[in-house]
């Protein structure tokens, strides 16, 4: 704790050193999923990352965790650049609930590292991340953060006349070429969308060798990662029928990917994606006495993948998935003197999951869950008061065997003191928890795209965790100012265990729990400054330990970090320097990773022609051509993150 203290203090000191400053102009946004009240992010007292306009179509990437890597407290858990799931303050899989406008990817991605989530950054309006008690509105599975993509494939909002956008992009790295396409109408009280997205790439280029260190150089790969090339499309149709700000509307999402995984010896495994996805989703304003909005989405995906071992089919994964949430806002209601918010809804979700073939480690299971929760918002003086809770039930029914069950309750309190007009202190207080995943009950069996055999327990107890978390956040005119402090004991953690043994020619790995603690902090300033430059410096840390003693493993060190930007008239322009610690403290029967430093840059230049937007854009990545092997990795040690890259695009919004 002494180290995290004095890593703390230096990072804070360093932020608020006094620079030159000019006014800024305060732009706010709307939060959707972190508040049921339609909250600006200053006013949201809780910890949450928004990612929209200029800032998210800047870091788009291939995959949902790429995009995010470098917002505060999240990083990338990559398994080639086909897969980079997110990361938030060190937890991951199924403690990270990813989600389609609050109805959960209805993939394969929580199932195993290797599995890509069906979200495509490229397509969203918005990606919101929260982080600690915040996300314990959406249940068991967001015991570590949240992670929700907002698009517009269901219209809410008649569009005026026809808009949409297009872009294309090339990368030298990988020569991959992206097109993305939109477009908006309207027919009287219909509002029509369609969108699609194809991706095109090759082996990725690296700095020296793929192995970190090869036992015969001669003949290791060097200069690229080889089976690392991918080709996707996606597309989507959407329909709304829209009566002031009640809507109701339907959308159907089609999916194709197929990407290689690095390989770790001999075998070359591809992973051959698809899905196709339906929603239905509606607002009605003032449904009945009492309340003011009634929201309600439902969703049911058809997926499946196959995991291609060196061109033959091997295990096949599906997953046949339903889930739906519905929420009420309340009127305030007068309680003890106080006019309290509030929002109620119930979620539940139902699928069919099975791994298929002679190296299936999951038997066919129907899982189904239910939950109910309820949030509440007061006022007093200086002081704001957000109760939460809910509670959930899973049941886990295996072809064969016993049907495993699981009750958990989640509880949060949040208070605020808002002690000047624009500063503001908070305290947040957590007692969550989370049911067992299929795959950690019942696994048993050899995954080659992984190099691992896994072996399940269908005794595991649920989760339980205790969340405490202090905040500060100072919004000036001038200048933005956060903080954020967490401690996060988890009883009976759920981890998959090195046995540093060989089963099946695979390492073996078995899921266990014990007793595990989280602790970190996350600190950003932003500051504008001569009119057109703004700075940003940032830092985040999480420690992760077995409280008997060792370290988790795949733990992002701390990360220090600056950018600036520059906005004048048509031009725009960004430069950010990244350093990552060296990871020293891996975990049982894993390796250490080196320090790195990363920079990138950016230029864009945007021009109006015939009402029609154009922007030309040149991004470079890892300038330096720095060899990154990030320490969330699982394939660190025989795959590195891209070398120097230099990305070209235009972009035309109409």
């Amino acid at each position: 704790m002494k180290s995290f203290s004095k890593h703390y203090l230096a990072v804070v000191i360093a932020a608020a050193c006094p620079l030159v400053f000019a006014d800024a102009n305060d732009l706010e946004e709307v939060v959707i999923t972190a508040s049921p009240f339609a909250k600006s992010v200053e006013a949201v007292n809780k910890p949450v990352n928004l990612l929209s306009g200029a800032d998210l179509q800047n870091a788009s990437a291939a995959t949902l965790g790429e995009t995010l890597n470098g917002q505060l407290g999240v990083s990338s858990a990559s398994f080639g650049p086909g897969v980079g799931l997110p990361i938030i303050r060190g937890q991951s899989d199924n403690r990270v609930k990813v989600m389609q406008d609050s109805v959960g990817s209805m993939d394969a991605s929580a199932a195993s590292p290797d599995h890509a989530v069906t979200l495509e950054p490229l397509l969203a309006n918005k990606i919101e991340v929260l982080r600690g008690p915040a996300a314990l509105r959406y249940g068991s599975g967001a015991i570590g953060g949240v992670v929700n993509v907002l698009d517009n494939r269901i219209p809410s909002k008649l569009p005026d006349g026809v808009t949409g956008g297009a872009e294309l992009r090339n990368s030298s790295v990988n020569d991959e070429t992206v097109g993305v396409a939109n477009l908006n109408a309207a027919a009287g009280n219909f509002a029509f969308h369609i969108d699609g997205v194809k991706r095109d790439s090759n082996d990725l280029d690296i700095p020296g060798y793929a192995q970190k260190n090869p036992e015969d150089p001669a003949t290791a790969s060097k200069g690229f990662i080889p089976n690392t090339d991918a080709k996707s499309k996606s597309g989507t149709f959407g329909v709304s029928y829209i009566d002031g700000d009640n809507f109701i509307g339907i959308s159907v999402n089609k999916l194709d990917n197929n990407y290689g995984v690095p390989p770790d010896g001999d075998e070359l495994v591809r992973i051959d994606m698809h899905q196709t996805r339906y929603d239905l989703k509606g607002e009605l304003n003032n449904p009945f006495d009492g309340f003011q909005k009634l929201s309600a989405h439902i969703g049911h995906a058809d997926y499946d993948h196959t995991e291609m071992e060196n061109g033959e089919p091997g295990t096949k994964f599906t997953n046949d998935a339903y889930e739906g949430r519905v929420e009420l806002i309340q009127n305030p209601l007068n309680l003890f003197n106080l006019d309290w918010n509030g929002a109620i809804g119930v979620q539940a979700a139902q699928s069919t999951f099975a791994a298929v073939g002679e190296e299936a480690f999951i038997p066919k299971s129907d899982i189904t869950s239910a939950g109910i929760f309820i949030v509440e918002e007061t006022k007093h003086n200086n002081f704001t008061y957000e109760l939460g809770a809910r509670v959930d039930n899973q049941k886990i029914a295996p072809d064969e065997g016993q049907s495993i069950t699981h009750d958990t309750v989640n509880l949060s309190a949040t208070t605020t003191w808002h002690f000047t007009e624009d500063q503001q202190f908070s305290l947040g207080i957590a007692q969550s928890q989370r049911a067992p995943s299929v795959e950690e009950l019942l696994a048993d069996g050899p995954h080659p795209a992984t190099g691992s055999y896994l072996i399940g327990d269908a005794n595991l107890n649920e989760e339980s965790s205790t969340n405490i978390e202090l905040g500060y956040h100072w919004h000036h005119d001038n200048f933005q100012f956060s903080t954020n402090v967490f401690y996060n004991h988890i009883k009976d953690f759920i981890y998959s265990k090195n046995l540093n043994e060989i089963i099946d020619d695979l390492t073996g790995y078995q899921y266990t729990q014990a007793d595990a603690t989280f602790k970190g902090f996350e600190t950003e300033i932003k500051i504008p400054f001569y009119q057109h430059w703004n700075l940003r410096v940032f830092s985040d840390l999480v420690r992760a330990t077995l409280d008997n003693g060792g370290d988790l493993p795949r733990i992002t060190p701390m990360r220090v970090g600056t950018s600036l930007d520059f906005d004048f008239n048509k031009w725009s322009a960004n430069l950010s320097a990244n350093h990552s610690a060296k990871q020293d403290r891996p975990g049982d029967y894993e390796d250490e990773t080196n320090s790195y430093n990363r920079i990138d840059a950016r230029i864009d230049y945007t021009f109006q022609n015939a009402g029609t937007d154009y922007t030309l854009f040149l991004k470079a990545t890892n300038l330096t051509n720095e060899e990154i092997r990030n320490a969330s990795s699982y394939l660190r040690d025989i795959a590195p993150e891209a070398g120097r890259s230099v990305q070209v695009g235009v972009r035309v919004k109409f």
